[in-house]
């Protein structure tokens, strides 16, 4: 090796090197580099704090926010980033942060003193904590040392953030996928002994709860609703009243926020949520039964603990000047160090990653031309076998579209010691990956290394419908093969039985689909069958201490528990989701939703947005054609954030990546 060949290999290795040095945060991280920064940062909060000692909530709450989305990285406060993304302070769980000013100004104080040195994400970290012991809360240890994020999203906002209305299974998920367990589930949520909150974020409790206006939960103490009906949150409408989170103690930080939630005075459904699992409760009670020390002390743990969420160092991500601006960085390669070949390389490599790089039909026409023959040929010969293959194969497909795109990462075993799709509990009653991996395999003997498993999986469930006698839909391909599996992913991403409205309106807005997609994708149902746990909370336990969904027709659930799902530990029956039609790909499962006869609260939820009421009511009478209108909404999520052209791989096997 000679040359400037030489030289660009040892500039990468430098490179390398350097991304690896300081890679963890310290205590006193700054104490060379700016020595006053830390004091700088405490005395302006116990200057100005007090001016508006509100702050201290919604500070914390941003520190919270910002780890939750891509780690404590500074992503909330910025502004724009690339092209036309919207950046996290839009998305809804963040549209009521205050005190980005505050952030600012302490960092203007930090860049006078120190400039290009203290990160934004170190500022809201130490502000966070600095506010809360100034207001008379616990302290924590803030080692410091991390650096900005350079990406900030608003659909990773609404997958992360939890939302007022999670029940607990989705807050045990989303704090999982931090790393955080269920005792810090229940400390980091005592903070909202110090919150406000506006109506919109509980106000369904009060009025709307079951999707029939004049609802109420009743897992909610009614005396404490009706209070909140007279003299706070008196409509529906009402988007900008406050309301105390622990009313009567809302200025001291303390533990009264647990005894009301023994009392079922939890704002949030997600308060409420704590007392519905064993463990948490058991923690609440056991912090009631402690001092006021203990819940400081371990506060300030499970708060350090979340402080360090994929925290970046290091050489990753950079030191921002302003934190709502992204630093400008201009990397100049110069042809004298590299070398024309090497830029010549660069530019090839280029352009290489850019052909190919749009699926299309026919794409593999000229390379392997029977390709989607064979598929075909072999679904027509073998589904009729097994014809509710079709609906767990449309499933697949939906579960892999969903998350990191329409890669066929849901097929794959492991990747890198990470648990994959497959594992997570969306994914567990999924069949039919045999059945792939012989369409694959048939594949694979006339074309090797041609046809990806992605566009397999998609050609698959599209040519199953067909032979059960369902829509058809184009399917362009030239899809890639994902090298990236996880199961965190898959349950933040997949849509679940227990979602609501406005949770399905978000993971669909996520990837580009729209309520029309949503009503016409959640179509599919029509052939689909559900085993009893993804739906009995809704016969047993629907208020969590007990008691039947008032949503759910009493006859058809008094039919489920007689014949079906027996017991609320039934983990075995299958259940049609379209009695009486399932073998039918029509427009009863729509009919079903009418008659309050929708198997999952997301079914039911369909019906409680006016937008999606009309367009069942549309597809009903025929203003809408469903066949037409599914098969558009199937090939548009069959586009969804796909690999094409040189990103990612053509599997040999599906089940694992290449070596």
């Amino acid at each position: 090796m000679r040359g400037s060949g030489y030289f660009v290999v040892m500039f990468f290795c430098f490179l390398v090197f350097m991304g690896s040095t300081e890679g963890k945060l310290k205590m006193g991280f700054y104490s060379r580099s700016c020595p006053n920064a830390e004091k700088i940062v405490q005395d302006y909060v116990n200057n100005h704090i007090h001016n508006a000692p509100s702050l201290a909530a919604t500070i914390l709450r941003m520190h919270f926010h910002d780890c939750f989305v891509r780690g404590c990285d500074g992503s909330v406060l910025l502004n724009t980033t690339s092209g036309t993304n919207q950046t996290e302070k839009l998305a809804v769980p963040n549209s009521t942060l205050r005190g980005f000013d505050f952030i600012d100004r302490v960092k203007s104080l930090l860049e006078a003193a120190c400039p290009g040195v203290v990160s934004c994400a170190d500022v809201i970290a130490l502000v966070a904590r600095d506010g809360i012991v100034a207001t008379g809360g616990p302290s924590w240890r803030v080692p410091t040392g991390r650096r900005d994020g350079t990406i900030s999203r608003t659909s990773e906002a609404m997958n992360n953030i939890p939302a007022p209305t999670s029940n607990f299974t989705t807050l045990q998920r989303l704090f999982a996928n931090q790393g955080l367990d269920l005792k810090d589930l229940v400390l980091l949520v005592g903070a909202h002994t110090i919150g406000v909150s506006h109506c919109p974020s509980f106000s369904n409790r009060l009025y709307n709860f079951t999707g029939v206006l004049g609802s109420q939960d009743p897992a909610l103490d009614s005396e404490y609703a009706a209070n909140l009906k007279a003299r706070k949150c008196r409509s529906l409408n009402d988007n900008t009243t406050l309301v105390e989170m622990d009313p009567g103690s809302s200025k001291t930080f303390d533990l009264s926020y647990y005894r009301l939630l023994l009392k079922r005075r939890g704002l949030f459904q997600s308060d409420s949520a704590l007392t519905t699992n064993s463990t948490t409760l058991s923690l609440v009670n056991q912090l009631l039964q402690g001092s006021l020390n203990s819940f400081f002390a371990e506060f300030a743990r499970s708060m350090e603990k979340m402080g360090r969420i994929k925290v970046k160092t290091g050489k990753v991500g950079e030191i921002r000047k302003q934190c709502a601006v992204r630093k400008k960085k201009l990397e100049t390669i110069k042809m004298g160090k590299i070398g024309y070949f090497g830029i010549l390389i660069i530019g090839l490599l280029a352009f290489m990653g850019s052909t190919e790089a749009h699926l299309r039909m026919g794409f593999y026409n000229k390379r392997c031309p029977k390709a989607e023959k064979i598929v075909n040929d072999f679904v027509k010969q073998h589904i009729h076998n097994a014809p509710s293959l079709a609906a767990t194969l449309i499933r697949m497909h939906f579960h892999d579209c969903f998350v990191r795109g329409c890669d066929a990462s849901v097929l794959l075993n492991t990747t890198s010691g990470e648990q994959p799709e497959r594992q997570a509990t969306p994914n567990l009653t999924l069949r039919g990956f045999d059945f792939i991996d012989r369409v694959k395999s048939l594949v694979e003997a006339e074309c090797p290394g041609i046809v990806s498993c992605a566009d397999i999986l998609t050609l698959v469930a599209r040519d199953s419908i067909v032979a059960t006698g369902g829509p058809f839909w184009r399917v362009p391909t030239g899809r890639r093969d994902g090298l990236i599996s996880k199961s965190s992913e898959a349950l933040s991403n997949v849509p679940s039985p227990f979602d609501n409205f406005t949770t399905l309106q978000t993971l669909f807005a996520n990837k580009g689909l729209d309520l029309k997609d949503l009503v016409l994708l959640s179509g599919a149902h029509t052939i689909g069958i559900a085993h009893c746990q993804s739906f009995s909370n809704r016969l047993y336990n629907f208020t969590r201490i007990g008691g039947q969904d008032p949503a759910l027709d009493s006859e058809y659930a008094a039919n489920l528990k007689a014949r079906k799902c027996r017991s609320i530990s039934d983990n075995t029956t299958i259940v049609e989701m379209d009695p009486g039609s399932r073998k039918t790909f029509d427009l009863s499962y729509y009919t079903l939703l009418l008659k309050r006869r929708g198997l999952f609260q997301s079914d039911s939820a369909l019906t409680t947005n006016a937008n999606t009421l009309s367009m069942i009511k549309q597809l009903l009478q025929g203003s809408l054609d469903f066949r037409s209108e599914f098969s558009k909404s199937m090939e548009k999520m069959g586009r969804i954030s796909v690999k094409t052209g040189s990103n990612g791989e053509i599997r040999k096997q599906c089940a694992l990546v290449n070596s």
